[in-house]
């Protein structure tokens, strides 16, 4: 399954909230208008606690502009089709 990554975008995984937040910060500083956090199955919580970090605590002024919430279909390795939910959220400064 190939991916492409658009700029702006950030792909929430396992690691510390406080990484995401790092990016999503230096996104914006370095003039990015919007910035897209992704997240699939049980990474979602990650993403909500990432908004939740930067609104609270480092950019006020931040704007949800749009959350999208669907399911990915993928193929395991013994050929079973599965579903895994995910959640975007796009965020503006300012």
């Amino acid at each position: 399954m190939s991916q492409t990554v658009k700029p702006g975008l950030i792909l929430i995984g396992n690691k510390p909230v406080i990484r995401y937040v790092t990016a999503c910060i230096t996104l914006f500083n370095r003039g990015a208008e919007l910035v897209v956090l992704r997240a699939r199955g049980k990474n979602i919580n990650n993403c909500l606690e990432t908004v939740r970090l930067l609104r609270n605590g480092f950019l006020k002024n931040l704007k949800i502009v749009d959350v999208k919430i669907g399911s990915d279909e993928y193929e395991t390795p013994d050929g079973r089709k599965r579903y895994a939910s995910y959640i975007e959220i796009f965020l503006t400064k300012g």
